[in-house]
């Protein structure tokens, strides 16, 4: 499925990008959860672990990254 084309390119992804395990905030709240860690780095998109625990693929400029 899906997840696991994601899963595959991220961790494909994972050692080029600085992003990855940094604290953000999504600027649009996923069911009400805003806070969470980048998981995955896709250039324009990015893969974000909510504390939820949900995983969800936004725009990296709909997210702020602090690092």
């Amino acid at each position: 499925g899906l997840g696991d084309v994601y899963k595959r390119q991220m961790y494909e992804y994972e050692k080029d990008s600085e992003i990855i395990g940094a604290h953000c905030t999504l600027l649009t709240p996923y069911k009400g959860y805003s806070e969470g860690t980048v998981v995955g780095d896709f250039g324009n998109k990015i893969v974000v672990r909510l504390s939820s625990g949900k995983e969800v693929v936004e725009y990296r400029d709909e997210v702020i990254i602090y690092d």
